[in-house]
């Protein structure tokens, strides 16, 4: 990353870092990396990142237990799966002491209808859970399925974040998350296949976003006292190939090693207070680098020293309880930081800033966010340190030169319908919109001089409205559906509908 060699005080990574794993006084409250605010409208019964997934193990006797012990627990089961409630087995379950397994499988349709587009995914998969105790835990979430119908449009389904296949009348795609952990009030160990959100949203992080393909990590948490050292080392996949080979088969598998990883420290200076500031860098096209697994060091200089070829980010944020549980919030990203032009119109002056108020009321809650993010926010220079995985934006999903206003409401009724609700505003600006800008391709010759302006380019507005209807009355069955609205300069229309059977 670009930047001038003055950097943060190292008081940044402040002298936390020997946190570790010290068993000192402290409760861990779930993890820095899995916020608490999430936008609730999804538009796939697969949307919700299976990382927030908890499980619910069901008291049973030790032993497998299983709908094929007997004719009358097969014609239980049976009853159960086309029962209103809430479900009492699984397809298999296995209890011995302090071991709880529990395995289901899932079969779901989903249909897009898109003015004379329309699609559909057809799918199976299966969930693997299981614990020992309170602390070791494993989960395992995979599908594979096929998108019919119009597959040119099918490849935009938010669904298709990372490889597939795609034949005459069909695309073939499958995924696969998991994790095992050991989780401590005072720490956390954990490798796995996930993907993360910083910062309580609605519109998306600013900071790191979980609308992207799962990718490999590994997590360690600690706590003392007040404060939370976090740390995420991630594996990604770089958005396109290197041709140095005279092979063209070759060189369309050469894909560069990419990473990210991230450091956090957290202050909880009372009970209803977060404070929280850390780095992000991605880096590649070498061996994982022993640099960026130290937590206790200031990222931003190691990087320098690194002969300034890798892609760092700062971030700070605040999360604060009100009375009548109203939570307030926000977060600031640097992407880029010269203190002699921090006042100027210098393009490198990249930052995102997000913040917002949720209200929990007895019948709704309501969200309301503002988001900005400067031109080229997000962008750099080299395959494999853009601020992306698999082809999708790490960052704010919306892009960079952007205003984004965002009001969501989640309206429960009873146990088994749920109502989800988004309207968004937003102005862009079509210059240094995209993380995929390579500025020194677009700033050659004027990297110290060169400026750029909110909203620069074709200015546009837009309006999008999301919704979706859950429909959880049955004990194995779970039904959506949604509409997706978006103007431009016309509307354009999505409806959807979805049918998921998780036994």
């Amino acid at each position: 990353m670009m930047t001038n060699k003055r950097t943060f005080p190292a008081a940044l990574c402040l002298i936390v870092l020997c946190l570790g794993f010290s068993f000192a006084h402290g409760q861990m409250t779930g993890s820095a990396f899995q916020s608490q605010l999430h936008s609730q409208v999804y538009q796939s019964l697969l949307g919700e990142n299976p990382s927030l997934y908890r499980h619910d193990y069901l008291p049973m006797g030790e032993g497998l237990s299983h709908p094929l012990k007997s004719l009358s627990t097969f014609k239980g089961a049976l009853g159960e799966a086309f029962s209103p409630g809430q479900p009492k087995q699984n397809l298999f379950s296995y209890r011995y002491g302090a071991l709880a397994t529990d395995f289901n499988v899932l079969a779901g349709f989903e249909a897009s209808f898109i003015d004379d587009k329309d699609y559909a995914f057809l799918y199976k998969g299966w969930r693997l859970n299981a614990k020992i105790g309170e602390h070791l835990r494993m989960h395992t979430h995979w599908y594979n399925g096929s998108f019919l119908g119009d597959l040119d449009t099918a490849e935009t389904d938010p669904l298709l974040d990372g490889y597939f296949k795609r034949f005459e009348h069909r695309i073939q795609h499958d995924n696969l998350n998991g994790e095992i952990g050991y989780y401590h009030d005072l720490g956390t160990l954990a490798i796995g296949r996930g993907r993360f959100q910083i910062g309580n949203t609605i519109s998306g992080s600013i900071i790191l976003n979980d609308k992207v393909n799962d990718y490999g990590y590994f997590l360690a948490e600690g706590q003392i006292g007040a404060f939370r050292l976090s740390m995420l080392h991630a594996s990604l996949m770089a958005d396109s190939t290197y041709s140095i080979f005279h092979n063209a088969q070759v060189n369309g598998l050469n894909y560069p090693d990419k990473y990210i990883a991230l450091h956090q420290l957290s202050f909880y200076p009372g009970a209803n207070t977060e404070l929280f500031a850390g780095e992000t860098v991605v880096y590649g096209n070498r061996s994982l680098d022993l640099n960026y697994l130290l937590p206790n060091s200031f990222w931003r200089a190691v990087e320098h020293d690194l002969w300034d070829r890798d892609n760092v980010m700062i971030y700070v944020g605040m999360n604060q309880k009100l009375p009548h549980d109203l939570l307030l919030y926000g977060q600031l990203a640097l992407d880029e930081l010269s203190y002699s032009k921090i006042f100027s119109s210098w393009w490198g002056n990249k930052y995102a800033v997000q913040g917002g108020l949720s209200l929990p009321s007895d019948f709704a809650k309501f969200t309301l966010e503002a988001t900005a993010v400067r031109p080229f926010t997000y962008a750099h220079f080299l395959n494999h340190t853009m601020y992306s995985h698999d082809g999708r934006p790490l960052g704010y999903a919306q892009g960079s030169n952007v205003l984004d206003i965002s009001l969501e409401a989640n309206v429960p009724w009873r146990d088994y319908l749920v109502w989800d609700t988004q309207l968004s505003w937003r102005k862009r600006g079509s210059t240094g919109s995209s993380w995929q800008d390579n500025y020194h391709e677009i700033f050659a010759g004027m990297i110290q001089d060169a400026t750029a302006h909110w909203f620069e380019g074709e200015v546009s507005h837009e309006y999008q409205l999301k919704s979706s209807l859950s429909i959880l009355f049955m004990a194995h069955h779970k039904f959506l559906v949604g509409l997706d609205s978006l103007k431009q300069d016309d509307w354009q229309h999505r409806l959807l509908a979805g049918w998921q059977f998780d036994f």
